[in-house]
């Protein structure tokens, strides 16, 4: 994913009916797992993919949303369902270790070669950018449906 996770989080939030914080909560869990791009780049100096980073582990997010619905604390439980969310976009391309910490094996449901020099290009000029494109096109169409909607009243 290079510019679907705040889009898939914004429709799974408004399809969800979901309000308030734990709105605000999926949006911010929706792109929180990306925070780990800093480390890698700045600290890690790319060694080690960031999606092997603690914050690409589905229970990490799983852990944030039951520990948000038990403290009745809806935005906790909104991180941990937009980081889900982030995880389940992962997954398409890249490679996501659903079962951790028992089972590490990285599930990825499609593996985009390198058609270009750069990783980038590569990623760009293969389907699942359309894919990409479509959940972009699909936020901001419900988005500009919505403010149009207020509008008018």
């Amino acid at each position: 994913m290079l510019i679907g996770h705040l889009p898939a989080g914004y429709l799974a939030a408004r399809l969800s009916g979901v309000r308030g914080a734990l709105f605000a909560g999926m949006i911010v869990g929706a792109v929180l797992p990306d925070i780990d791009m800093l480390w890698f780049h700045l600290v890690d100096h790319r060694a080690v993919h960031h999606h092997a980073y603690l914050t690409h582990r589905p229970l990490v997010w799983a852990v944030a949303l039951l520990t948000g619905l038990a403290l009745r604390r809806r935005f906790v439980a909104g991180l941990g369902l937009g980081g889900l969310v982030h995880m389940a976009m992962d997954t398409i391309a890249g490679a996501i270790a659903w079962g951790w910490p028992l089972w590490p094996a990285p599930v990825t449901l499609v593996t985009v070669p390198a058609t270009h020099d750069h990783w980038i290009a590569s990623f760009l000029a293969h389907w699942t950018f359309r894919l990409e494109l479509a959940i972009t096109g699909a936020a901001l169409a419900v988005l500009l449906y919505r403010l149009n909607r207020g509008r008018r009243g």
